[in-house]
């Protein structure tokens, strides 16, 4: 081969590099359908432009999708925590202590704030929008209720306020609870093609487990930080880390 057949091969290669590059920029989906049809060099213009156009239908139906399947989701758990739990009695009351309100708002933030990451991560090329800082800043706010509650918790209740008396209960309640949410967010994210389908799947395990530990405070009589940010929190990583095993092939293309 001579310098200038080289030459024209090396050039020819960046050029199908910088095809490849700006196709997943423009369409995150499906650029995968065009890579697998093995038609990337010899592709008509036309066929690429109508991929393109379906991609971007498919990255707003992605979200719509996830909607249609959470919010049902979440209203049957609220339903089968009004009716199999019961709203603990003096919710009312309870809604003025800011150390109940905050289990929900911080659960609640895990599940809302990781459900727009796994989305962004079931996006190639946006996985590196996709910032894990806005979930290690909730872990830090937790954390740090957890020393306050510590610090002011006299020591002969520690242990007690720790332990509670429905710990094992939470942490069965809590991923059964998960299970529908969870479901339907892996089911959106399926119309994606992540390239890092075990993080995408954590993090989808992540969302659901906060949605549905948000709905399981309503009910839950244990108001000590000690207490719901050790057992929301170990159950809500168990969830995410059964999701991120399930979903290793459940999100593999």
């Amino acid at each position: 081969m001579n310098a200038t057949a080289g030459a024209e091969l090396t050039e020819r290669g960046r050029s199908v590099a910088l095809s490849i590059n700006r196709v997943r920029s423009i369409a995150p989906w499906g650029w995968k359908t065009w890579l697998r049809s093995g038609n990337g060099d010899g592709m008509k213009t036309e066929d690429l432009i109508r991929w393109m156009v379906a991609d971007t239908r498919q990255s707003q139906s992605s979200i719509a999708l996830l909607l249609k399947g959470l919010v049902p989701s979440l209203g049957f758990k609220v339903a089968m925590v009004w009716v199999g739990l019961g709203i603990r009695a003096d919710i009312a009351h309870a809604m003025m202590m800011p150390v109940f309100v905050i289990r929900i708002v911080l659960a609640a933030g895990v599940g809302l704030v990781a459900a727009r990451i796994a989305l962004l991560l079931s996006r190639p090329g946006r996985q590196g929008v996709a910032r894990l800082g806005p979930l290690a800043g909730i872990a830090l706010v937790a954390l740090a209720l957890m020393v306050w509650a510590c610090v002011t918790t006299p020591e002969a209740a520690r242990c007690m306020a720790t332990v509670g008396k429905s710990f094992p209960f939470c942490l069965v309640m809590i991923p059964v609870l998960s299970f529908l949410p969870v479901a339907a967010i892996l089911f959106a994210l399926r119309r994606g093609a992540t390239t890092m389908p075990v993080l995408t799947a954590f993090v989808a395990g992540l969302s659901g487990a906060g949605m549905a530990t948000a709905v399981y405070a309503l009910s839950c009589t244990e108001d000590s930080p000690l207490f719901y940010v050790t057992w929301y929190g170990l159950a809500i990583l168990g969830v995410a880390a059964l999701t991120a095993a399930a979903g290793s092939r459940l999100l593999r293309w």
